[in-house]
This record gives structure tokens, C-alpha cells and sequence, in this order.
């Protein structure tokens, strides 16, 4: 953890100071990069995923209830972006593969897994923080006792973020019954 952020520090966060930002990102940005390339993704496309989660983080910022949750979030989004990007860079060299094959099915098939991972991953980014935070770990199928331990929160306040984070993914997906059942069948 950057030891050197001070709480004043993090109320000019908040309040969208952006020297803060600045100083943040300053703070973060080579280690979150390094963290995104263990996972086997280019230099590039590590820094692309660290400037968005900085920008999302930025635009998010009032939620952010202090700077060991920032941390947590940094740390957490960059790592689940990190696997989505792996995830479709895997689909779509399994597309073009497949463009190869003459079988239409599995190319359908691979490009629908595309779009919905791309779907879920945009209607979590409009969750609550904390609710993002559960329901990613539910995809990455963590228990609950798991969740609770990792975030240090309560069993009960786990099952709570996860019972609003269904309700708002509910709503995101009202006109996509499909997606929304398979989201519910995948965190349980």
C-alpha cells in the first residue's frame, strides 16, 4: 500500500482535485501495469487497461469510501480487466482460427461469448463499487465466506451487495432476459 497518501490527500480526490489524480496515478501507474503484464498481456495493452481503470476510478470517485478501498479497487478492476482482455484476445484468435474451419456455429457461437462478456463487463461497471467488487468475485467463483473474507465485511453484508447488485443487473438487463439468466446462473 503507497504509504505516503494522506487523508488530506484523499478528500482533494473526492472533491476531483486533480493533482491528486495525478499524484495517484503517479503513485500507481508502473506497478499497476507490471501487474497486468504478469497475466501475459503487452506492455501496450497493459497500459490501455490501467489508464481506463484510473478514468473509471476517477469517474467514480464519491464512492470510493477511502484509500485502502481505492487501493483494493485499483488492484481488483485491473486484474478483472486484465482477464477480460485475455478472454477476448483468446475469442478472437479462436474467431479466426475458426474462420479458417468451414463450422459457422462455433464462429457464432465464440463471437456471442464476445459480445456478452462485453455486455456484463459494461453493466457491472455501473454497479456500486462495493457490489462490483462482490459480483466479480462471484464470477470468479469465490464463495461467499471467501468474499467476505477478502473484503473484510460480514457474510450478511456480502449476501446484500450481491441481492442489490442482481436487482441492478435485473434492470440493466430488463430487455435481455436471456443474458440476465445466464448472469444469474453464473454467481449463483
Amino acid at each position: 500500500m503507497v504509504t505516503f497518501l494522506t487523508e488530506e490527500d484523499f478528500q482533494n480526490f473526492i472533491e476531483g482535485h486533480e493533482s491528486v489524480l495525478e499524484k495517484i496515478f503517479h503513485c500507481y501507474y508502473k506497478v499497476l501495469v507490471s501487474f497486468s503484464m504478469r497475466h501475459g498481456l503487452k506492455q501496450m495493452e497493459a497500459e490501455d487497461i490501467v489508464i481506463e481503470v484510473i478514468q473509471r476510478i476517477w469517474q467514480i470517485r464519491k464512492r470510493v469510501t477511502s484509500f485502502s478501498s481505492l487501493h483494493n479497487l485499483l488492484y481488483t478492476s485491473v486484474h478483472n480487466r486484465t482477464l477480460n482482455v485475455i478472454r477476448n484476445i483468446k475469442n478472437r484468435q479462436r474467431i479466426l482460427e475458426s474462420q479458417q474451419c468451414v463450422d459457422e456455429d462455433l464462429f457464432c457461437e465464440l463471437l456471442l461469448e464476445e459480445e456478452v462478456g462485453n455486455q456484463l463487463y459494461n453493466a457491472i461497471n455501473v454497479l456500486p463499487p462495493k457490489c462490483q467488487e462482490v459480483i466479480l468475485f462471484l464470477l470468479a467463483e469465490r464463495s461467499i465466506a471467501e468474499i467476505a473474507v477478502e473484503m473484510n465485511i460480514s457474510v450478511s453484508t456480502v449476501k446484500t451487495y450481491k441481492a442489490r447488485a442482481i436487482e441492478a443487473l435485473r434492470n440493466y438487463f430488463k430487455d435481455n432476459p436471456i443474458l440476465l439468466y445466464w448472469v444469474i446462473i453464473k454467481i449463483g
